[in-house]
Formats: structure tokens, C-alpha cells, sequence
């Protein structure tokens, strides 16, 4: 009878277990939900906006045989390129250094009454950055410079002073163009956007209008009557990439 009992215990316990798994049968199991339907787009925008700031690299290069010798008549020139911008109108916050350096080299000759077929030389190289929010005077900036001492104009940069903003404005375009790829796409194949699933910011950056090598020269060549550097409109530029569900 003991036995009998056991048996019909361990049949109950059967039943029960499997009665329990079957409850909630009819509810999703995690993981197994349907991926929505979304579609991809890109979006860009570009806005072209009037450069209000202007950034001028200059050099002093000095070369020589003797390293002090040159480091101490860069320092000169530079005093004195320095000196005539202040004096120009630009002020202490106008003006920095960029770089400094002075490095040492094998320069080849040929002294037939010494001898030598090489000397150590030494160059110093003195990088002065100039901003100024009046465009209209880099050229003559650029001549007072030059006529003070400075050997080389590295570039000239046409800026924008604060492009915040404009980057926001490009960025909001991006995203409303992306919002109208899908809401166009969907409307293609007789569906509708039912909202923004995903979006990220591609890339927001603004290019510098920068002047050309051959628009230096012309300054350089015409130092007594300085030719204007007219600049171009810098560019804004802002892209994402966006995922909308569609039914």
C-alpha cells in the first residue's frame, strides 16, 4: 500500500510540473520579439557664410655658420617684426608665437683652397600668428611684416570667429533632410514613417578659406603697393545618419 502511495505521488508531481511549464505558453519569450522595420537615410547640409576673422603665420628665418650667431639675429628681426605690427595698431592678445626652433646642418661646398667639401650650418626659424577681425588690411599687415624682417608667410586663414551656431544650423538641416529621405522613401512603396528609431552625428566641421600660394606672391611681389587678398566664403558643413520606422 506504501508502495502505491509513493507511485501516485510521483505521477502527482508530473502532472503538477507540467501543468506549471504550460502556464504563460501564449507570452513572448525574451529575444524572440520582431525587429522592427526601419529605414536608413543620410542627410547633409552645407552652409556658406562670410569669413569675419582672419589668421596670418609669418616666419623669420636666419641661416649661418655660427649658432649663436644666427639665433641672435632671428631674435632681432623678430623684435622687430613684432615691434611694427604693435605699432600698426594690433595688439599684445593679436600677437603669438607659434613656434620656435633651431636645428643644425651638413651644408656641402666645395673650398678647393681648404680643402672642404662640408660645413656645419645652423638655421633658426621664428613663426609668429597674427588675428585680426579687419580683412580688408591683410595685405598690408603682411607687407608691414615683411618690410620689418619676416622671410616667409606660411599661410593665411580666412576663419569664422564663433561658428557655433552655424554649426548647429547645419546640423538641424542634415537631420531635417535625413527625416525627408525616409518620410520619401516609405511614401514610395505606399508606406508611412511611424518614428525616429536611431540617428548620430556623422561629421560638423567648417572649412577655412585659405589663400593661395600664388595670391602670397603677388603680395610679396608687390610690397610697396600691397595687392588686397580678397577671400572667399568659408564652408559649414554638417552630415548624420538616421533610422525611422515605417508600417
Amino acid at each position: 500500500m506504501r508502495k502505491k502511495q509513493i507511485i501516485y505521488t510521483a505521477v502527482l508531481l508530473v502532472i503538477v510540473v507540467l501543468l506549471l511549464s504550460g502556464c504563460g505558453s501564449d507570452q513572448s519569450t525574451p529575444g524572440t520579439a520582431e525587429a522592427p522595420r526601419v529605414i536608413q537615410t543620410y542627410g547633409e547640409a552645407e552652409i556658406k557664410a562670410e569669413p569675419d576673422l582672419a589668421r596670418i603665420s609669418l616666419a623669420i628665418q636666419t641661416r649661418g655658420t655660427d649658432a649663436g650667431a644666427v639665433a641672435e639675429d632671428n631674435a632681432r628681426l623678430a623684435n622687430a617684426v613684432w615691434d611694427a605690427l604693435l605699432g600698426y595698431g594690433l595688439n599684445e592678445d593679436d600677437l603669438k608665437t607659434g613656434a620656435y626652433s633651431i636645428y643644425s646642418y651638413q651644408e656641402w661646398i666645395d673650398d678647393r683652397l681648404t680643402g672642404e667639401k662640408s660645413q656645419m650650418s645652423y638655421q633658426a626659424v621664428n613663426e609668429i600668428i597674427i588675428k585680426t577681425t579687419e580683412l580688408e588690411s591683410v595685405g598690408e599687415i603682411i607687407d608691414l611684416a615683411v618690410r620689418a624682417g619676416a622671410n616667409n608667410v606660411n599661410h593665411v586663414n580666412f576663419e569664422l570667429a564663433d561658428p557655433q551656431e552655424l554649426l548647429m544650423e547645419a546640423l538641424a538641416m542634415a537631420a531635417k533632410q535625413a527625416s525627408l529621405k525616409a518620410e520619401a522613401i516609405a511614401g514610395s512603396t505606399g508606406d508611412s514613417i511611424t518614428g525616429l528609431y536611431s540617428i548620430r552625428e556623422e561629421r560638423t566641421d567648417y572649412i577655412p578659406f585659405t589663400a593661395s600660394d600664388s595670391m602670397m606672391k603677388e603680395e610679396a611681389e608687390m610690397a610697396a603697393a600691397p595687392t588686397p587678398i580678397n577671400p572667399d566664403q568659408v564652408t559649414v558643413r554638417a552630415t548624420v545618419v538616421a533610422e525611422y520606422t515605417f508600417k
